[in-house]
């Protein structure tokens, strides 16, 4: 089947005679106009021709995501209005679904099935590679063990990795299982995917094509805790596995800092909802921690994702991003309703503009310096003022001390831009206080419990 496009004019391009009709169509909700919902969810999209079929491109996964729910419905529906129920529309790797176990491609494979199937007028997808990961400090060590592991300097069976939401458990696997491919065929499963493994292969099949594989690697292991019949064959392939010197690589998620420091949350690991053989075996393989992006790590996130979007927004937008953001993916989400904003409204988000977008993603409140301040000043049974001032109480010398520390471990405030902050001081004693509530943490327990409980206040706003 060749697809018939209208005529006149006949080298009217898909996307134009798609955009045509869909602007006659029904507004979605939360819109204006149909123009405005064109602008913002179907002119970012990309199409082209490969045989008989319309290959539709995202300009990212979680833009794939939102047209999932509110697009593809109305974009299928104008396809088959222009031409016929036969066309068949082609999605880049977003909206297919579970993968067909009919054949179970390797990971390598799937990635050229798919670069095979992407138009060239297409551009790659961003590497998951290592490179690709925005690392700070702390998560220094799990990623050298990781990429070791991946490289074969070490073999880890198994290899947990652990983390909150959005840390990038996901991404590290990824680029682990493609570093992984050069020994061999690897297998990569979300945990409902290797559970219909097993349903859809039958159990005997299933097993010979897991130890055929050089690496297996499982998202989302904490998952399988509803199927104890694909908990025990984890176990078993992890035994297997580790008698020929090949590694299992499991992900698995934890609670953010800032959760656990509610009042109403249940400090419970999901990891332990496994049964206790494969807990057990995880527990004694390599078991690494993802630290959540500290402020660092979430700027230069933020920078890199308003240039890849090309929102030339200078470093101040970036660093408010990044104070207000906890986490990368909600600075993401942030970051895609400014992209959003400026194709409906011609212009970037202003500081109002930018309050407005920040309140509809998630918690309102931002982690400033003046909001550190309040915190500790409540806390210590002070005003702000007093914190800000020159009056040499000692107590109120040591709160105003974990004040300073606060904003420049958490906001990454420079030393004479807290100077100025509290009182007009040099910044040699900002220097010296930081210092000093980092050494007095070590030896003074009361002052180490109260720096943890004022640290978890400030993260609450970051959530």
């Amino acid at each position: 089947m060749s697809v018939p496009f209208l005529s006149p004019p006949s080298n009217e391009a898909p996307k134009d005679v798609l955009r045509r009709v869909l602007k006659q169509g029904p507004v979605p909700g939360g819109f204006d106009t149909a123009e405005a919902w064109l602008r913002a969810w179907f002119d970012p999209l990309e199409f082209s021709l490969k045989d008989e079929e319309i290959y539709v491109r995202f300009p990212h996964v979680l833009f794939a995501s939102w047209f999932e729910q509110h697009g593809r419905e109305a974009l299928e529906k104008a396809a088959h209005q222009i031409w016929g129920k036969d066309v068949r529309l082609r999605y880049d790797g977003t909206l297919s679904g579970v993968p067909s176990r009919d054949d179970l491609p390797s990971f390598a494979a799937r990635r050229e099935s798919e670069a095979a199937a992407r138009p060239k007028t297409l551009s790659p997808p961003r590497s998951s590679a290592f490179e690709g990961f925005f690392c700070g400090g702390k998560n220094q060590f799990t990623l050298n063990i990781l990429r070791g592991t991946a490289e074969g300097t070490r073999v880890y069976t198994p290899l947990l990795l652990r983390g909150a939401p959005g840390t990038g458990k996901t991404h590290l696997l990824r680029a682990a299982a493609q570093a992984l491919e050069k020994t061999g065929k690897v297998l990569f499963f979300s945990a409902p995917d290797f559970t219909a493994l097993f349903r859809n292969k039958g159990r005997d099949e299933a097993r010979r094509a897991l130890l055929s594989c050089a690496a297996v690697c499982v998202d989302d292991v904490h998952l399988l805790a509803e199927c104890v019949e694909s908990q025990e064959e984890l176990a078993a392939l992890i035994d297997d596995m580790a008698q020929r010197g090949r590694p299992v690589l499991c992900a698995a998620v934890v609670s953010s800092e800032s959760s656990r420091s509610d009042p109403g949350h249940e400090d419970r690991d999901p990891v332990t909802e496994l049964t206790p053989g494969l807990l057990s075996r995880l527990c004694m393989g390599m078991v690494l921690e993802l630290a959540e992006p500290d402020l660092d790590v979430r700027l230069r996130y933020a920078q890199a994702r308003l240039a890849e979007y090309g929102l030339d927004a200078g470093k101040d937008m970036a660093l408010l991003l990044a104070r207000r953001c906890g986490g990368l993916r909600r600075l993401h989400g942030v970051i895609l309703r400014i992209d959003a904003f400026r194709a409906q409204s011609g212009r970037l988000p202003d500081e109002n503009d930018m309050d407005t977008i920040l309140r509809s993603t998630g918690n309102p409140r931002a982690l400033t310096p003046d909001a550190v301040l309040a915190l500790v000043a409540s806390r210590c049974g002070y005003t702000s003022k007093d914190l800000r001032g020159r009056k040499r109480d000692p107590k109120l010398v040591r709160a105003r001390q974990i004040a300073m520390y606060l904003c420049r471990e958490l906001l990454g405030e420079s030393y004479p831009s807290l100077g100025r902050m509290f009182g007009g001081k040099d910044h040699s004693t900002v220097i010296h206080a930081v210092k000093k509530i980092k050494e007095t943490q070590v030896t003074n327990k009361d002052v180490h419990i109260l720096v943890t409980e004022l640290t978890q206040s400030c993260r609450k706003h970051l959530a």
